[in-house]
């Protein structure tokens, strides 16, 4: 009687295998198909259908179950094969509806590769089963968060490295991809001068073969994600807080701060810049303030001859008054300027005294590079102890979860620019000396850039010199110079008047101090 029961019932058989962790040691499908269908054979199980699914069953809403469940309610099987009862449901829900569909007799038989369940059964024996699965998965799912949030706290990413960093699957933490991570620098770098586009980042990346992965070029909001990753500079975030890494950097903290400034004050790309005369953004109107354009005109003569003209005026954009400044010849304007920067050039032999004064002060500065070094290590050591009572205070429930969040990121920002502090300091005086020994240099070319043709060398000159207090009033330009060039200028006046080892230092007397070189 039970085997002309079982042959007239018709079943489902179902496997079922998850690519997650949960389902490490089952049976893969193939495994299970095999001893389903000789268990099926033995007992004369009517399988009318297989259902195979490669999905986790912790979450309700697995669609090939699903659809095994709706044909099972509308009579087209009255029994399921399957290898366990894990297999069907590790959830509440799923498992809720099995047990319902075999109490009301939908569901009449369960057959599985060690025993059978039937709608008389005590319902315990399954109900325990069902919560022995769901249980694993809530367990499952706690101790994998544990052990990422230990893994964190060691200073370990937790997640799929970016560009620029690869998963080393033997030691289980990110080590840099020596390749990318030189295009990813190279990125930071460009970016930070703050005259190139999110598209002429992707660019580069496409240039050197970094695409995403479906093989286009990486989209603007990839670019962004990537430069705002504070991964590359030694620190990750994970869970909402700031954690210090234990990996190999990528750029320094200075150069993603520098980019993250960038990344602030441009929240558009730039537009694509006309081609200016050469001395255009140079000066300003000393009337009305706006800064001095230019414009060309050309004059035909009767006779055939053109000629081609150059001429700098205020741009006329101030709404608050009109400007009636006249305009000036390009010849006329480079005369000036070439009078103005020519009184800032250096003689050789005073930049020969300021360089044996620079060679002097840089072996003294470096005598001092210890102390400093040990003073910025004691704030560090201090940090990592407001870090530990923070912690403290936090899981004694004294601060809440936001603020203990926003200090641990604002205290870990600060190490880290101490950490390159030191880096800084321990090379050296170069901070300061190399921008000094630049500045001779340059003072030293003035009287060649002024006999050179290229306006261009006379604009960048100038700009070093005045800055932006350049202005054009009256056909006359005129500008304050800023004040290590006021210093040559001074020193020139006093040249016929005192020796030139006092010009190279400051002499104090009854008046102010007063500063030449």
């Amino acid at each position: 009687m039970y085997k002309y029961y079982t042959t007239m019932t018709k079943y489902f058989l179902y496997a079922r295998k998850s690519t997650d962790v949960e389902d490490k040691q089952v049976r893969s499908i193939d495994d299970q198909l095999a001893v389903l269908r000789a268990l099926a054979k033995t007992e004369e199980l009517n399988v009318s259908e297989e259902f195979i699914e490669k999905q986790s069953a912790k979450m309700p809403g697995r669609p090939i179950f699903n659809e095994m469940m709706e044909r099972v309610e509308k009579g087209e099987a009255q029994g399921i094969v399957c290898w366990k009862l894990d297999r069907l449901a590790r959830n509440p829900v799923d498992g809720g509806q099995i047990s319902w569909m075999l109490q009301r007799d939908i569901i009449q038989h369960i057959q599985t590769h060690d025993r059978s369940y039937r709608p008389n059964d005590n319902v315990l024996m399954m109900s325990v089963e069902f919560g022995m699965a769901n249980q694993y998965i809530l367990d499952l799912s706690t101790n994998t968060k544990r052990g990422l949030y230990e893994k964190v706290k060691r200073g370990e990413y937790p997640n799929i490295a970016p560009i620029g960093y690869i998963n080393d699957v033997r030691i289980k933490q990110i080590v840099v991809d020596r390749k990318k991570a030189k295009i990813v620098k190279e990125a930071f770098e460009l970016y930070s001068h703050g005259q190139s586009r999110l598209e002429d980042i992707s660019k580069l990346f496409l240039k050197h073969g970094v695409r995403s992965k479906e093989g286009n070029r990486l989209h603007s909001t990839r670019i962004v994600r990537i430069l705002t990753n504070p991964l590359y500079c030694g620190l990750f975030r994970y869970g909402g807080e700031m954690y210090e890494g234990k990996h190999e950097t990528v750029i320094t903290k200075q150069l993603f701060d520098r980019v993250q400034e960038v990344l602030r004050l441009r929240g558009k790309p730039e537009r694509k810049a006309n081609n200016p005369q050469a001395l255009c953004g140079l000066l300003r109107c000393a009337t009305c303030g706006m800064m001095v354009t230019a414009e060309q005109k050309t004059k035909y003569q009767q006779n055939g001859n053109v000629h081609h003209y150059t001429y700098y005026r205020c741009s006329k954009k101030s709404k608050a008054m009109k400007c009636s400044e006249p305009c000036i010849r390009e010849e006329e304007l480079d005369r000036q300027l070439s009078a103005l920067i020519k009184n800032y050039a250096l003689p050789s032999e005073w930049a020969a005294e300021l360089s044996k004064m620079a060679d002097k002060d840089e072996q003294e500065a470096s005598q001092s590079t210890a102390a400093t070094i040990q003073e910025t290590r004691t704030e560090i050591q201090a940090i990592s102890q407001k870090l530990q009572r923070l912690l403290t205070a936090y899981l004694d429930q004294d601060i809440e979860r936001e603020i203990y969040r926003s200090e641990k990121a604002n205290l870990l920002s600060r190490k880290k620019s101490l950490e390159e502090k030191i880096a800084q300091v321990a090379k050296g005086v170069s901070v300061w000396i190399e921008p000094l020994r630049e500045w001779i240099k340059d003072a030293q070319n003035i009287d060649e850039i002024v006999s050179s043709p290229l306006l261009s060398h006379k604009k960048v000159t100038a700009l070093k010199i005045f800055g932006l207090n350049l202005t054009l009033h009256a056909r006359e330009a005129r500008g304050v110079p800023q004040k290590q060039w006021a210093s040559i200028a001074e020193a020139h006046c006093l040249e016929n008047k005192i020796p030139l080892n006092l010009l190279m230092v400051g002499v104090q007397g009854i008046e102010p101090w007063t500063f030449s070189v």
